[in-house]
């Protein structure tokens, strides 16, 4: 697959897009953008890309200073695509082979970055050509290039290019043959169970996971002020299971990236939760009934409050029905991951909605107000109250503690602890203020609601109101949230992706062991602090079965 260089090559005809980011010291959250139309992709994106790179990501950490001072220098980079780099163990010496200097005396051609410059490359018309140093000369195609900016804002050159300019492995299989389509990870229970049953080699372990949640559900006690215990329990089942699927599995050892063992991993943990769901969430439930039934309680207080009165900026108000439709379907969802997808589409419901207002009212050369956490965590509470949650805080609860899967490239963290704020807001701010300052409008109908999406927001019911909430609440809240991170430890939540609703895959049993022992005393909610930086429920730990 050949692309043609933009600025490396300028005699070619019909120069192919390049992808611009700034700096690789935070790659994940870089902001991309095409030099030509949208609809003209490089070809690289279909076929490699560098989150799973090996070579580029032991850039961004092991040889993270080697990497720094290539962008420094604007040196030349030069990252073989994935599927080459199977079986390769990356090194020093790897390293400075693919970081390359300019050469002072010809053009276009490029020297090592090891300690004696041993060896020398050319490049010219989309192909590399080993000049002097190699055990061989040899020449190797360019698929793209990738155009970067340092933190002083220099570009620097990355080439992605067929397979190593040295220490290739050879017979090996860089790919497992599958599509992007299929290595992209499912959300849902029913879609998981699919995708788990499409490998046929890991039938056996299917079959054992089946026997320890059916024995879950129907021998193991979840005794009050221990769901942790529960958490711990569940937990080895994923990681057991996780590494038997990886052991039997053949398409993990084909394929040259971890895209398809994340897949599977994140597949095992809804296929595990989807199926002890109700036991679990029941427990849980009756473990933060006291809370959940205050904040349906504030919910209920919250019917018809507007924006404005939440100490909304007026440019920010206007309705949300993409959010609240969204978010009213989170009790009904049976897996933690599938949860945290539903809060982060919330999220973007909220920004988007609000964005697309302030588009359409922004006066002729004025630029739009930016949207911070003092108004989202309002619009939230807005969100919520509409929404109609009756289990929220039971719903954080699950997230939080039965959702294990590690990735590096997400933004869960943020959106459970703005929700947390947000709730914590509902729990410590008074609102019989608002109730009583005016008569309040009665709350959207589900007419009103599809409305105001149809009409894509062309009126805007929201009028100014008296008697905002105190920003000083909203402060602390913002202040706190942004000093606090989910943990991204072995119980941490790193990894979200769209999908629907699914059902609970039912389990029944002749003479089943109650599934929890009746609750007697709820411990304590510390501070608020503590409430966002620690677990909720500082519970001590039982038994396991």
């Amino acid at each position: 697959m050949s692309v043609s260089l933009r600025f490396l090559l300028p005699m070619r005809k019909s120069p192919a897009p390049t992808k611009h980011f700034r700096g690789s010291n935070d790659f994940s959250s870089a902001d991309w953008s095409l030099s030509s139309e949208r609809s003209h992709k490089p070809k690289m994106a279909e076929s490699d890309d560098l989150e799973f790179n090996p070579l580029y990501k032991c850039l961004q950490t092991r040889f993270r200073n080697e990497f720094e001072t290539a962008q420094d220098n604007c040196y030349l980079v030069c990252i073989p695509q994935t599927a080459s780099l199977v079986g390769m163990s990356i090194s020093q010496g790897i390293v400075d082979t693919h970081l390359l200097k300019p050469s002072p005396m010809l053009r276009d051609h490029y020297i090592t970055t090891d300690k004696y410059n041993s060896k020398t490359i050319s490049v010219e018309e989309g192909v590399i050509t080993c000049v002097e140093g190699f055990r061989q000369q040899d020449t190797i195609k360019v698929l793209s290039e990738e155009l970067g900016y340092n933190k002083n804002y220099k570009p620097f050159k990355m080439l992605i290019i067929e397979r190593p300019l040295e220490g290739a492995k050879k017979g090996r299989r860089g790919s497992a043959g599958l599509s992007d389509e299929f290595l992209s990870p499912r959300t849902s229970y029913a879609d998981n169970c699919k995708f788990l049953n499409l490998f046929h080699e890991n039938r056996a372990q299917l079959k054992a996971i089946d026997m320890k949640i059916s024995e879950f559900n129907h021998t193991y006690m979840i005794l009050p002020g221990y769901l942790m215990d529960a958490a711990r329990k569940l937990r080895g089942i994923w990681e057991h299971s996780k590494l038997a699927f990886s052991e039997t599995n053949n398409y993990i050892r084909l394929q040259s990236d971890g895209r398809l063992e994340e897949a599977i991993t994140m597949a095992l943990e809804s296929y595990i939760m989807g199926g002890v769901h109700t036991k679990v969430f029941k427990a849980i439930c009756q473990q933060m009934a006291d809370d959940d039934k205050a904040l349906y309680g504030r919910i209920q207080e919250l019917q018809g409050v507007k924006a404005d009165q939440l100490g909304v900026m007026q440019d920010f108000c206007c309705p949300l029905p993409t959010a609240v439709v969204e978010l009213a379907r989170l009790d009904g969802i049976n897996n933690p991951q599938e949860k945290l997808l539903c809060l982060k589409s919330t999220l973007d419901g909220i920004t988007d909605e609000v964005s697309a207002h302030l588009r359409m009212n922004l006066a002729p050369g004025c630029s739009p107000p930016c949207l911070t956490s003092d108004e989202l965590i309002p619009l939230q509470v807005l969100v919520i109250s509409q929404a109609k949650c009756q289990y929220l805080a039971s719903n954080l609860y699950y997230m939080e503690h039965f959702h294990w899967v590690n990735s590096d490239h997400n933004d869960v963290g943020y959106t459970l602890v703005s929700f947390k704020a947000a709730m914590e807001y509902m729990k410590n701010t008074d609102f019989t203020k608002i109730m009583g300052s005016k008569k309040l409008k009665k709350e959207m109908t589900i007419d009103e609601l599809m409305a105001a999406y149809n009409s894509n927001f062309d009126q805007d019911p929201w009028l100014p109101e008296s008697s905002p909430v105190p920003r000083s609440t909203i402060g602390n809240i913002t202040r706190m949230m942004e000093k606090t991170s989910v943990s991204s430890d072995s119980e941490g939540h790193k990894t979200i992706y769209a999908g629907k609703p699914a059902m609970t895959k039912p389990r029944t049993s002749s003479n089943p062991v109650p599934d929890v022992v009746p609750h007697i005393e709820k411990p304590v909610l510390g501070d608020f602090l503590s409430a966002l930086q620690n677990d909720v429920l500082d519970c001590t730990y039982g038994k396991l079965d």
